[in-house]
This record gives C-alpha cells, sequence and structure tokens, in this order.
C-alpha cells in the first residue's frame, strides 16, 4: 500500500515540475472554454493555426481518399510566405456528397500545421473559414464574423448579433490575428452590406 502511495505522490509531484516548467509566454488561449468576444475567438483560432491567410480557393481536386485544394492568397497573415498555398484533407470530410469548399470561395482562412501525412484541416471546422464580403472598389474589405459572435459568450437575456453588427474591417482582423499573442483593441462591429445579407 506504501509503494502504491508512494508511486501516485511521486507521479503528481512530476505531473507539476512538468507543467511549472512551460514559459508562460507558451500559454495559449484554453479553446474549450468559451471567447468572451469576437477579437476574442479570432485569438483563439490564431493560436492554433499554423497559417492564416486571406485568399481564394482556385482549384479543388479528388485523389487516393485525399482532397487537394488550392489558393490564391492574396493578404498573407501568418505561416505563409507565397503566392498560393496547397491543402491536403482526408477525404472522409467530405461525406454526404456536400463539398466544404468552392472554387471562388473568399475567406480568411486559419489552418492547422499539416500532420505527418501531410493532411490539414481548418481550425474548429468550418468555423476556421471567417468569409470576406465583397464590398464596392473603393470601400475597405469585411469579414463576416456572425458565426464568430456564435461563440462568444453573452450575459442572460442577452440577444445574438444581428446583421447590424456582423462584420468587421478585414484591416483590424489582421491586426488581432497577427497580434494574437498581445492583447489588441476589439474590432469596431460593423454593419454587413445588404447584398451579402441576402445570402
Amino acid at each position: 500500500m506504501r509503494r502504491i502511495l508512494f508511486a501516485m505522490v511521486l507521479l503528481c509531484l512530476v505531473a507539476l515540475a512538468v507543467g511549472c516548467a512551460r514559459p508562460a509566454c507558451a500559454q495559449t488561449p484554453d479553446a474549450s472554454a468559451p471567447d468572451g468576444s469576437v477579437g476574442a475567438a479570432l485569438r483563439n483560432l490564431a493560436s492554433r493555426a499554423g497559417a492564416v491567410f486571406v485568399g481564394r480557393v482556385t482549384a479543388v481536386t479528388h485523389s487516393d481518399g485525399v482532397v487537394e485544394l488550392s489558393f490564391a492568397v492574396e493578404l498573407p497573415v501568418m505561416g505563409v510566405t507565397g503566392a498560393t498555398y496547397t491543402l491536403r484533407e482526408w477525404a472522409g470530410l467530405w461525406g454526404g456528397g456536400q463539398p466544404r469548399y468552392r472554387v471562388g470561395q473568399r475567406a480568411m482562412f486559419f489552418l492547422h500545421a499539416p500532420s505527418a501525412a501531410g493532411l490539414s484541416t481548418p481550425v474548429d471546422g468550418m468555423e476556421g473559414i471567417v468569409p470576406v464580403i465583397a464590398t464596392g472598389a473603393d470601400q475597405a474589405p469585411l469579414l463576416d464574423v456572425r458565426r464568430l459572435a456564435g461563440r462568444v459568450q453573452r450575459a442572460p437575456g442577452q440577444p445574438l448579433d444581428t446583421a447590424e453588427r456582423g462584420a468587421v474591417a478585414l484591416s483590424d482582423a489582421r491586426s488581432i490575428v497577427a497580434g494574437w499573442r498581445s492583447v489588441q483593441p476589439e474590432p469596431r462591429r460593423l454593419p454587413l452590406p445588404v447584398a451579402s445579407e441576402s445570402r
């Protein structure tokens, strides 16, 4: 009995020592905890991503149990240096005949680093794909953050966000994502353009 008790105490001490040995800067947001704001949701996604960029899907190819996606990178944010990016996903994620992506789709993509097999997925499934909203030629691009707003913990009785607060400026989101390790100001919430509400 004493040996078992000794072994349990020793294991607890080792676990405690390993937990304390990690530097504070290596801490990342708790992915299981609800986000407190849209900015926190963006930081949470960025903290677990190996690559983040704004881009457009240019090709989707199915082959040998893998789906290969090609992207034109319009704005690298982190972990991407070239003008193109290739994502390889396990074809089993594409069940039910439903496409996960479509050619021409434009978004801010938060992607896990590729595994040893070269496969990856968006962080938190399709929540790691935040749509870019088409605006006029002389207007700054926006991100549709309504889906991310659904992750935010609300006070009792507080309603869900509406289209009046469904967008943030892409430049604000980029600053938050690129500087996810530091405290950034919360992005100003903007109304969605009228054309995007009907989609």
